[in-house]
């Protein structure tokens, strides 16, 4: 999840750039703007996978060469592949896009160590996979940065992006399949990967790396999960429901809100657009199709207030629900995760993060939660790169998790 850019392709949230200072996550965070507590999740069933879908999962349909611009010294080689997944709706297959990467020269002895790169919101179309674009829709910095570091790097465009299809948006369990099942993909382009692999991803990416750790016990079998990074996870956005009612969102919820109503009512019946998006903004909805959002400019922000108001306070309850139905935690983590947020974020909620932070804690979790004074959404300050790095690093090591969660309250 992001704040999608007005007329424009919405580019990376956070490139793997960040963090000047770190704090320890206190409670009671909050951003400027509308108050709205995050509802707690509603824990919803695991899709029954047909034999047929669960022995297919990361086989490779398609494979070419990706070509990225220049002739870069810290790619070896590097493809976009087709490959298959499991819906989290249905538990039927899925073919997904994605592209994948190691290092030039030989591998470590037990292969290169893995990253499976789950991208933020970049969209809700076929259009919108990032490996449909030379830069990777502004990721290549980060896969670049993961490359240089002697890791290989599979990062899903996630099922409907990239590949036909339609995007289930912050479905929690496609994704977390799509980006467990890139590892194995990898694992059918190239020998040279180790099975130990880390999940990192920001935002909506966030969201599926954190369910990714949740469900590894489940679908994880054949690769070895050491632990997940998830920065300004989308964990859980139920508050969204009521500040659109109360007419509180922020200019970046405004500008992500017609996106989420699109994306959520997909895998929702209840859920009917027209009752949350109206005038002038349902009218430009179909710029979507474009990874652009239909609110932005200085006039559509005049009037996004009364035009993402749902008709009816049952409406605002029915959208509750539906989120609740994909917040996080479901249930407990398997591995280790760190979550790095910052507190002026004005599309993710602070609190939000952190109320969800402390639920996983409750139930096992094994979390480093660092929130960052200052910082928004998009604009994590620069060098939290090594701490990530470091975190990283240091599951590869074996060096034990560190976690808060004895301060989380």
């Amino acid at each position: 999840m992001a704040a999608v850019r007005p007329r424009a392709r919405v580019p990376v949230d956070f490139v793997l750039v960040v963090l000047l200072v770190l704090a320890t996550v206190a409670s009671g965070c909050s951003a400027d703007g509308g108050d709205a507590s995050a509802a707690p999740p509603i824990k919803t069933p695991l899709p029954d996978v047909a034999a047929e879908a669960w022995s297919a999962r990361g086989h490779v349909l398609e494979r070419a060469p990706f070509n990225p611009p220049l002739n870069d010294p810290v790619i070896g080689d590097a493809w976009r592949a087709v490959y298959t997944s499991v819906s989290g709706v249905d538990g039927r297959t899925r073919e997904i896009s994605g592209t994948f990467f190691i290092p030039p020269g030989d591998p470590p002895q037990d292969g290169w160590p893995v990253i499976s790169l789950a991208h933020g919101t970049t969209g809700i179309d076929n259009a919108c996979g990032p490996s449909t674009h030379s830069d990777l829709m502004g990721y290549l910095a980060e896969v670049r940065a993961y490359l240089a570091d002697g890791y290989a790097v599979a990062m899903t465009d996630y099922e409907g992006l990239g590949s036909p299809g339609t995007h289930p948006y912050l479905e929690p369990k496609s994704a977390a399949f799509n980006v467990i099942d890139a590892v194995r993909a990898l694992h059918e382009l190239t020998s040279t990967v180790s099975r130990r692999w880390v999940a990192a991803g920001t935002s909506q990416g966030g969201q599926a790396v954190w369910a990714a750790d949740e469900l590894n016990a489940f679908y994880g079998d054949g690769v070895d999960l050491i632990g997940s990074v998830a920065m300004s996870p989308a964990a859980n956005v139920t508050g969204l429901a009521d500040l659109a009612w109360s007419g509180q969102l922020t200019n970046d919820q405004e500008m992500y809100f017609p996106l989420l109503i699109e994306g959520v009512q997909r895998y929702n019946a209840e859920l009917d657009e027209s009752r949350y998006v109206h005038g002038r903004i349902a009218a430009g909805m179909g710029i979507l199709a474009q990874c652009q959002s239909p609110v932005g400019d200085l006039l559509s922000r005049v009037y996004a207030e009364e035009e993402l108001k749902p008709d009816r306070r049952r409406d605002v309850d029915a959208l509750r629900r539906a989120l609740q139905r994909i917040a996080l935690p479901q249930q407990p983590l398997t591995v280790p995760m760190l979550v790095v947020s910052g507190d002026n974020d004005q599309t993710v909620r602070p609190q939000w993060v952190s109320s969800a932070v402390q639920q996983s804690c409750r139930i096992g979790g094994r979390i480093e939660h660092m929130q960052i004074p200052g910082a928004g959404h998009a604009e994590l300050p620069p060098d939290a790169d090594k701490t990530v790095r470091q975190w990283i690093a240091d599951r590869f090591d074996d060096v034990a998790a560190p976690s808060n969660c004895a301060t989380q309250p």
